[in-house]
């Protein structure tokens, strides 16, 4: 059957549900649900473009399984990063995104100098730093940041300058 381009897919919550099921994890299966019963009470129609961007979006994996990462980690040892992985590939969205970058960097905003040379056990201080060190490696990698270097040069830069000067001050190279 052929799709035209004006011609809307829905699916009803359940039978995406159905489709997560045949065709990815158990864990990516129960959280799949656990997140849309809690952003869609009653088995409503999802259309395509909703359910990509409700699934692009990394925050979402976190605002909508934070209570349920107990189970995620421990009885499946998996992550949310893992899930957000799997349903990307499931789905054919491009992992190295917006929101995945948002989210790193955000993350190193909150590791500031302050915090860094803050921390009183030298070796979860040099641990810190160099996976610091190695999530700028990461972005500096990115596809979606070499394209969208103006919208996100200057935070990385305020980055690169905080730990470099974490650096000096705590004399690592």
């Amino acid at each position: 059957m052929a799709l035209f381009f004006f011609e809307e897919i829905k699916l009803k919550k359940d039978e995406f549900l159905d489709e997560i099921k045949e065709n990815c994890s158990e864990i990516l299966y129960i959280s799949t649900v656990h997140m849309l019963n809690k952003v869609y009470k009653e088995n409503i129609e999802i259309n395509e473009d909703e359910k990509l961007n409700f699934f692009e979006n990394y925050k979402n994996y976190h605002i909508y399984l934070n209570d349920f990462a107990g189970t995620i980690y421990s009885r499946y040892a998996s992550s949310i990063n893992n899930l957000y992985i799997e349903m990307c590939n499931y789905l054919n969205i491009e992992i190295d995104n917006k929101y995945t970058l948002e989210h790193t960097i955000i993350k190193l905003e909150k590791q500031n100098p302050q915090l860094l040379l803050s921390l009183t056990d030298l070796d979860i201080q040099k641990q810190t730093i160099l996976h610091f060190d190695e999530k700028l490696v990461s972005i500096s990698n990115s596809s979606h940041y070499k394209d969208n270097k103006v919208e996100f040069e200057s935070r990385v830069e305020t980055l690169k300058q905080n730990i470099f000067l974490v650096k000096n001050a705590l004399q690592i190279s």
